[in-house]
């Protein structure tokens, strides 16, 4: 799989700051004085410092059993019924993981947990998730999966409305801190992502960008924990609503374009000749790729770029030369540092090398300013996907070993490395693959696509590979109804009385036979 990942440059040499610093210098990416039991420079500058992880998660956290023992030292003092301190240890020890999946995580490691452990809010919305994940897991493991259409866990939705009503009951009181106000917003997009209801998690998801907003005006402590542990994860998520904001009028696309620019994570370096290490490759092609959606989000896809706002192609540019950068960078640092991924770390590189490749693609569908065609008509010219068939293929092959390698995990039990590939709030293979199966002209490579997102249910964000494959399916016999009417394979048959059918030619038997087809309104209506 590291073949595919391609060729060598110099890496230029960084530093980084200390692995085993306190939590609160981590998550403000500054040097911490490594005191103990608390750190010197928060306190020194009136911060409270949360402690070390070495001191909650023993150094071999990653055992099942070690981490069993601290989720049972925090079940402990939670209040609850038996199941829902079981939803909630199921979070912690299954959900958590997967979430994770090929990359490490601040927020789903242990700011959630310490959160969730203190707010109702937090801690019914992540029993909820892990009610939603273990319904998903059973169904999986017996072979059966409806996507969305499955019966929705009562248990789930029942702690989904407590973790609701307390975030209401709490901000109407005047009680809720920003903060935990905005993780309760992303994890409600979670929910309502992973069970198939959009509305709702566009309603979140809007709301966590007015509270990320506003955060500016806040304590500087919580701006930092915004910046770098939580704004990331909406910004993912953003990037997935694309697909579903298209479906909304050019209002509703610009207005939450608006709201996307006031996303503020941590101030994005400039690429470097070679990252440091998997999560910098990850945030670097995150603001690139979610930069160049934004042009989608600004542009009136019915006129040609010439007309469209003046920083719409600004912004392509920027963007674009940011992926191209991002590919040489990436290139640099898995010549030099791949002999050392673990196994879970060289499936996260094959990953984000599928989304870069995706996203490059998408990057030369923006026509630029001398194109008259609206940028609808420019996106879909088939010539630009032809193209691509290279780029493709790389997508499918790097799928084909991922998916390959879930398959054997799952046979073997290991839970952990399919991790971020059956249940992910972050997009996986799923939306790729789906994209080869609709835009790629070369059908054996769709085939392939499809095959593979057939071959085990995942659901990873907006993205169910049961439903994908079923919507993939119609969409083809839609192309096919639409080749054979361009190639006059109908015909148009008039009655006496003004009245008038189409037929489908009959092609064996002279071209004239068939007898009286669908209409075509009708014919449209039944392959949907």
């Amino acid at each position: 799989m590291t073949e595919a990942l391609v060729p060598a440059r110099q890496r230029r040499r960084r530093t980084s700051n200390s692995k085993t610093g306190c939590k609160t210098c981590k998550i403000r990416r500054v040097k911490c004085d490594e005191s103990k039991p608390t750190c010197q420079r928060c306190i020194s500058t009136g911060r409270k410092c949360d402690g070390y992880v070495s001191d909650i998660l023993p150094s071999n956290a990653h055992d099942q059993q070690a981490a069993a023992a601290i989720i049972h030292r925090v079940l402990v003092r939670i209040p609850g019924t038996t199941q829902e301190k079981r939803g909630f240890q199921y979070f912690f020890t299954n959900t958590a993981r997967e979430l994770t999946g090929y990359y490490t995580s601040s927020f789903w490691e242990y700011l959630i947990l310490q959160a969730s452990a203190a707010e109702p809010s937090l801690r019914h919305a992540v029993i909820a998730i892990a009610a939603l994940h273990e319904e998903f897991t059973n169904k999986r493991l017996g072979g059966i999966s409806h996507g969305h259409e499955n019966p929705e866990s009562t248990f789930a939705i029942n702690q989904y409305m407590k973790a609701v009503s307390h975030l209401r009951r709490s901000l109407s009181e005047g009680k809720q801190a920003p903060l935990t106000a905005l993780m309760s917003c992303l994890l409600f997009v979670c929910f309502d992502y992973l069970r198939g209801r959009f509305d709702f998690a566009m309603m979140h998801l809007q709301s966590g960008l007015e509270i990320l907003r506003d955060l500016g005006s806040r304590s500087e402590e919580d701006r930092d924990i915004a910046e770098q542990s939580i704004a990331p994860l909406f910004m993912r998520l953003s990037a997935q609503s694309i697909l579903y904001v298209d479906t909304r009028n050019s209002f509703d696309k610009r207005r939450f374009a608006k709201q996307l620019m006031h996303i503020k994570t941590k101030e994005p370096a400039p690429i470097p000749e070679s990252f440091e290490d998997l999560e910098e490759a990850r945030y670097a092609l995150d603001v690139a790729t979610n930069g160049l959606f934004r042009v989608f989000y600004i542009c009136d896809g019915t006129k040609p770029m010439n007309v469209q706002p003046p920083e719409a192609y600004a912004t392509y540019k920027t963007y674009s030369a940011q992926l191209l950068a991002w590919d040489s960078s990436f290139s640099a640092f898995m010549s030099l540092k791949s002999h050392a991924l673990t196994a879970l770390q060289i499936r996260g590189a094959a990953l984000l090398k599928i989304h870069h490749t995706t996203a490059t693609i998408m990057g030369r569908c923006v026509p630029d300013p001398t194109d008259p065609r609206s940028i609808v008509t420019a996106a879909n010219d088939p010539l630009i996907f032809s193209q691509s068939t290279n780029d493709f293929q790389t997508v499918v092959s790097l799928s084909q070993s991922l998916v390959a390698a879930a398959e054997q995990d799952i046979q073997r039990g290991n839970g952990r490395l399919a991790g971020g590939l059956t249940f992910s709030t972050d997009m996986g293979v799923v939306a790729p693959l789906y994209y080869v199966c609709i835009k790629c002209t070369d059908v054996p490579l769709r085939e392939q696509a499809i095959e593979l997102l057939g071959r085990c249910p995942r659901r990873e964000g907006m993205w169910d590979s049961v439903l994908g494959v079923r919507m993939i399916r119609e969409f083809w016999e839609m192309e096919e109804v639409h080749r054979q009417l361009r190639q006059g394979m109908v015909k148009l048959v008039l009655e006496d009385d003004g009245r008038w059918e189409w037929s489908w030619r009959d092609v064996h038997n002279g071209g004239e036979g068939g007898g009286v087809g669908y209409g075509v309104k009708e014919m449209m209506e039944s392959q949907i």
